[in-house]
Parts: structure tokens; C-alpha cells; sequence
């Protein structure tokens, strides 16, 4: 056999093995790629008014974490608007093989609270599609009377509505929603417009798989990016378990983009809900079901400010927890 021609399929195997590699890395990225969906259980001030958000805020957020928690697991607050949405017909890629939800913390212009943080296979097999992922958002800013909510894929800047830069804190080992908060604050120290801006916050997520939801990412702000990225990164010098990313090929700190969208309603403006139920069907029966969860849902919160009320938020936090009937 000529030298030549061995060389050659040497080369061509080489080249199909690169191939394949390739094609199964690639894969490896899809199939991985995802979407977080984040939505408060506390309402919005447009709805429970000022006196009553100042009273649920003063119980500090590790309490309000408590009882988002009872909310989830007890009162079955997030299964039970995925349970209405399937039985309508209104999401049906949604499953427990793709979607997973836990108490996170989440921060907006110099608040942090906790919020329902779901986590969704948006790319492979058995993946959510982005329609019902903009339904279940809708239904569920609508359920827990959020003036907004947000949805956003750190994988596919072309996902949702639009493009937005964003960058990530990662902590080493565990990282406790008040934790986040805390770093949240501190960040407010080194640029105020990246915490008490127009449009600043977080998310507290399990970013690229980590199975201990110790990552925060951050959603471009009013501010310019490199804004952004240079504040962020002067705080995680302040944090021994903190690092940054994206970084450059030098390790200056840069942003990536994300798929985003922030479903919201004007509830001043629309008391009944209409800029979300627009966006989940035209059912009247799932629209009469996700009220009567509504109310539910702010009959829950009634019951904290009973407790706050009462000066019994421990005993109601604890043995004595109930949920709205």
C-alpha cells in the first residue's frame, strides 16, 4: 500500500473522529442548555398595598424564605398552577423529568427576596418548549400577583423577547439565599447602580448544572455593561468562595448575552389580571381555575399578616402553619 494512501486515511479518520467528537459535544450542549423562570410568592404592593408589603418585608428574608417554603411543599402553591395549566391543555411539554423549582433568593433594585426559582431542560429530548415556558410564567406572575416576573436562557440570547447581557457570581460549596442577599448588599457598597438602580438585580440559580443553586446571576441593569461587569468583579474581590465570569483571554471580567423576558402586569391598571391571562389562552374555565388559585394564594399571605399582626410569626412559621383552604 503506497505511503501516501495510508497517510490519507490516517487523515480521513482523524477528521471523522474530530467529526463525531465534535457532533457529541455539541450535543452534550443542547441537551443542556437551559431556562430559569423566577417568580416571588409575595405580592405585589399595587395589590396588598404599602402597609401590608412593609409588614411582610419586616419580617427579614430569612423568615419569608420559611414560609415560601411551607408554600411549596405544603400548600402546594407552584404544583398546583402546573397541575391546572395540564389539565386545560394550556402547557404540555412540562414534566417532572425537565422542570425542577426550589426556594431561591432573588433581588431587585436593593431588595432581595426569596422566590419559586424553576430550572428547565429547554433543548434534547424531552425538553420544555419556549411557549409553554411563556405560559407557565404568565399564570404564575398572575397566581402570586406579581407586577413581574422574568424568564431568561444564559444558553440562547435569541430564546425569549430579547438580548440581554448578563454575568455570574459562583460561590464555592452552599450558598443560602440570605448568603446571596448579603452579597447582593455588598455589592450596593461598591456600585450603587448595581443594586439600587433602575432595573438591578439577581437570581440565585444553579448555573451550568451545579447541584447546590450557588450561583447568582446578574441581568444587565439600566447601567452600561462594562458597568456591570467591573462592579461585580470589584465585590467578588471582597469574597473568598466568590468567582466571576465570563472572563476575557487576559481575565478582565466581560458579560455574555441571554434570552430574556419579563411578563408583567399593571395591576392599577388591569385589576383582573388581563397583561398575563392574555398570554395563557383563551380558556374561560382555566382562567375561572387560575382565579380561584389566586385568591388562594392571597388568602396564604393573609394568614402571615395575621401572624406578623399577632406578634406570632415563629409559632405560626412552625408547629402552627397552616394553608388558606
Amino acid at each position: 500500500m503506497p505511503a501516501t494512501l495510508h497517510v490519507g486515511r490516517r487523515t480521513v479518520n482523524q477528521t471523522v473522529g474530530c467529526l463525531v467528537v465534535a457532533l457529541f459535544l455539541l450535543a452534550v450542549e443542547s441537551v443542556s442548555a437551559t431556562t430559569y423562570v423566577s417568580a416571588e410568592p409575595i405580592p405585589s404592593e399595587d395589590v396588598v398595598g404599602t402597609q401590608d408589603l412593609s409588614a411582610l418585608l419586616s419580617i427579614g428574608y430569612v423568615n419569608l424564605e420559611r414560609w415560601s417554603q411551607r408554600l411549596l411543599t405544603e400548600c402546594r402553591t407552584v404544583d398546583n398552577v402546573l397541575d391546572t395549566l395540564a389539565a386545560h391543555g394550556a402547557i404540555g411539554s412540562v414534566s417532572t423529568s425537565n422542570t425542577q423549582v426550589v426556594v431561591a433568593a432573588g433581588g431587585f433594585e436593593a431588595i432581595t427576596d426569596p422566590s419559586f426559582v424553576f430550572t428547565l431542560q429547554d433543548t434534547g429530548a424531552g425538553s420544555v418548549n419556549a411557549a409553554d415556558v411563556n405560559v407557565l410564567d404568565n399564570a404564575l406572575g398572575y397566581v402570586l400577583s406579581q407586577s413581574g416576573t422574568t424568564h431568561f436562557s444564559p444558553d440562547n440570547p435569541k430564546a425569549y423577547a430579547f438580548t440581554l447581557d448578563y454575568a455570574v457570581v459562583t460561590f464555592t460549596g452552599t450558598l443560602t439565599g440570605d448568603q446571596a442577599r448579603q452579597f447582593f448588599d455588598r455589592v450596593g457598597t461598591v456600585d450603587p447602580a448595581l443594586w439600587s438602580g433602575q432595573f438591578a438585580g439577581f437570581t440565585q440559580i444553579d448555573f451550568a448544572g451545579s447541584s447546590t443553586n450557588n450561583s447568582m446571576l446578574f441581568l444587565k441593569p439600566a447601567a452600561s455593561k462594562h458597568r456591570l461587569a467591573s462592579g461585580l468583579f470589584e465585590a467578588v474581590e471582597t469574597e473568598p468562595r466568590a468567582t466571576y465570569s465570563p472572563l476575557k483571554n487576559n481575565d478582565t471580567p466581560t458579560t455574555a448575552r441571554a434570552g430574556v423576558a419579563f411578563p408583567g402586569n399593571d395591576w392599577l391598571a388591569f385589576p383582573d389580571g388581563d397583561d398575563y391571562l392574555l398570554n395563557i389562552g383563551d380558556s374561560s374555565q382555566l382562567r375561572d381555575d387560575l382565579a380561584l388559585l389566586r385568591q388562594r394564594h392571597l388568602d396564604d399571605v393573609a394568614l402571615l399578616l395575621d401572624a406578623i399582626a399577632n406578634n406570632r410569626v415563629e409559632a405560626f412559621l412552625g408547629a402552627g402553619f397552616s394553608c388558606s383552604d
